[in-house]
């Protein structure tokens, strides 16, 4: 910016306005009144700033001017607060210099005496004058090119071929035109480096049936800086824009397929020394570009083609046309560059995956996008459950919600099933006739029935149950209790039955098939003290205990004629063979015997239905979780017999029917 200074003689301010004048205390040089208090003020208009010069200071000294005191205020801030005595060395060089108003702003002094002096002080004079501020030096002010002077203000002005903007300050390069036909375009400033600050638009136009056509020749010297653009030029027509181009490298011919034109040239306020570039323009017949509309593909392809041809066009995958009911469509290159049949190609939208309001699938993304390629994922509400299936999909082209091994969400629905085998508790031991009590949450899959006959069940899911066909033999409306270790702690859970399969091979007197379903009428609220154990994973041909020992558990007897309040439990280990005691009853391979010939560990008389567990409780893990691999049937009348052990249902016998059962009901 270039700065004048324009001085004139004579300058009338106003005529009620003086220019200079002075200030002082009442009674000066004689000496000032006690109890005395005046306050002057003199302001300066706009474009003029008012200096004060203190000439004489004599007033009574104090702690903090306490007494006496002269108190100065420049644009209304408190400034100096002064008393005694200073020599005029001493206010010229501290005082003075701080004595300038801003433009158009005021000095103030107030001069205070108290009651009483102890001797006679002259007081304080002071010579005030207003004077023009040059803004051009003094203030910061933006003026593009140059910064003018003049008495109570200041005006800018620009080179020649800018134009002053609306702000008063910025100069623009003027530069914008309307041109027809062929011809070459530069920018202002050329030759040589291009002007600051320019927003060119250079509209250009040629006859019908015919488009423009650009080359770049000689120097392309644009402006840029970490590879972005600083400067640009652009070229832009209805349907396409082309740029913004910079740098040093002149782009390749353009050609447009467009009557109109503009060409927009962009510089920043920075000084510069880019040569800019030199634009050729010039008509030519007609064409279309392949473009016809935005994700598709034509057939023939070419880069361009002439006025009349005829393509195909079809939607790229994942998208369709709006309206949808069009695969293809034919489109006809036009005298005006434009193809004469358009349709839009939008992206396929999936929609959400649709789960029911008792469902226990969300997905994980809050507002999910459905459309084309996109994802989303499935996860389960509860800690309780686990997915199983593909949590990941993607939208396919068919609109499909589809995984990487190409299962769609429609057909391979991932499901919410309960976490199986898991407990938390922290310790095992003891044993179920005259046992120990398990902690809550230890054995979370023990239920509990009351009547008509008392006994035992294990949750498998969190709707299904199994128990012995014994138990509940003959009844369709029981009510099982779980979520406890009281059997009358009143914070348990009761769960309402719906239907109980008994099955079918099961006939009596003898225990073969000692196995029921169980369907609750409505869903487990599962929790660490409600959990599902897990069924066995397949059929064994060895032991079906797999060589461990196992845990019963169960409200049943503790004694003769004495039912357990609390849930007990003991661990057991399967016999091949003897000690089980002898009798009449049919012995399958249905049954296995179980029991603890060395600690006397016998499930008793109310126990049936009950769970038996591996490993035995207190050694699973999640890579181990517990697994029902029988069910308490049958033993001795009298339970605790060291001699004598109990028969269990094999529950991995009947993987198919439960399965099945649960899968139809």
């Amino acid at each position: 910016m270039i700065k004048y200074c324009v001085c004139l003689l004579f300058v009338s301010l106003s005529e009620s306005l003086s220019l200079s004048g002075w200030i002082q205390s009442p009674g000066y040089p004689q000496g000032y009144e006690i109890d005395t208090n005046i306050t002057w003020r003199r302001c300066a208009p706009p474009g003029h700033a008012l200096s004060l010069t203190l000439l004489h200071l004599d007033m009574e000294d104090s702690i903090d001017c306490e007494n006496d005191a002269l108190k100065v205020f420049v644009d209304s801030v408190p400034t100096f607060n002064l008393c005694g005595r200073m020599t005029m060395e001493h206010l010229q060089s501290s005082i003075n210099p701080s004595l300038q108003s801003s433009s158009g702003g005021c000095v103030s002094l107030s001069f205070q005496s108290d009651y009483s002096n102890t001797e006679r002080h002259t007081g304080f004079r002071a010579f005030y004058t207003i004077h023009d501020v040059d803004e051009c030096w003094e203030n910061d002010i933006e003026c593009s090119h140059f910064c003018h002077n003049h008495m109570g203000g200041y005006s800018c002005s620009c080179k020649p071929g800018y134009f002053l903007d609306k702000d008063q300050h910025t100069c623009r390069a003027n530069c914008t035109e309307e041109r027809f036909g062929e011809g070459v375009l530069t920018l202002p400033g050329s030759p040589g480096p291009y002007f600051e600050n320019a927003d060119c638009s250079f509209k250009l136009s040629v006859d019908e049936g015919n488009q423009i056509v650009f080359t770049f020749t000689g120097v392309f010297d644009v402006e840029s800086r970490n590879g972005g653009c600083r400067d640009y030029v652009m070229i832009k027509t209805e349907s396409e824009d082309f740029g913004p181009y910079c740098g040093n490298k002149a782009p390749p011919e353009i050609i447009t397929s467009a009557q109109h034109v503009e060409v927009i040239f962009h510089s920043d306020q920075n000084d510069k020394a880019n040569q800019g570039f030199t634009l050729v323009y010039k008509p030519k017949l007609m064409e279309c570009t392949r473009k016809v509309t935005q994700k598709a593909f034509v057939v023939p392809p070419k880069d361009r083609y002439e006025v009349g041809d005829v393509v195909t066009v079809q939607c790229v995958t994942g998208h369709i046309w709006n309206p949808p009911d069009k695969k293809i469509f034919e489109s006809t290159c036009q005298s005006d560059g434009k193809w004469d049949t358009i349709h839009f190609c939008e992206p396929v939208d999936c929609g959400n995956p649709e789960f029911s309001k008792a469902d226990l699938r969300v997905l994980t993304e809050m507002f999910p996008s459905t459309s084309f390629s996109q994802n989303v994922t499935v996860k389960c509400t509860s800690e309780f459950y686990q997915l199983v299936g593909n949590a990941k999909f993607t939208c396919d082209a068919t609109g499909e919600w589809v995984s990487e091994d190409g299962q769609t969400f429609s057909l391979n629905e991932p499901q919410c099933v309960p976490v199986c085998g898991v407990t938390n508790e922290t310790s095992a031991g003891g044993r179920v006739f005259g046992g120990q009590k398990a902690e809550l949450g230890q054995i979370p899959w023990q239920l509990l029935v009351r009547k008509p006959n008392r006994g035992g069940a294990s949750l498998i899911n969190d709707r299904w149950a199994l128990t012995a066909a014994h138990v509940i033999k003959d009844h369709q409306q029981l009510v099982f209790y779980g979520g406890m270790v009281d059997g009358q702690d009143t914070n348990k859970i009761e769960m309402k039955t719906e239907k109980i399969i008994i099955h079918p091979g099961y006939k009596e007197p003898n225990f073969n098939n000692d196995i029921a379903l169980v369907k609750m009428s409505s869903r487990v609220p599962l929790s660490e003290k409600l959990r599902p154990v897990c069924l066995p994973d397949k059929k064994t041909n060895g032991p079906v205990m797999e060589g461990q020992m196992g845990t019963v558990s169960g409200f049943g007897g503790v004694a003769v004629g004495q039912i357990s309040q609390y849930l007990l439990y003991g661990h057991i280990k399967e016999y091949s063979e003897g000690p089980c005691f002898k009798t009449d009853l049919v012995i399958t391979d249905n049954m296995f015997c179980a029991g603890n010939y060395e600690e006397s560990v016998d499930s008793c008389k109310g126990d049936s239905g009950g769970p038996v567990v591996i490993p035995m409780v207190g050694e699973g893990f999640l890579n181990t979780p517990y697994r029902l691999k029988g069910i308490v049937s049958w033993g001795p009348k009298i339970c605790g017999n060291k001699d004598y052990k109990g028969y269990y249902t094999k529950v991995e016998n009947y993987l198919d029917w439960i399965r099945e059962t649960m899968k139809n009901n």
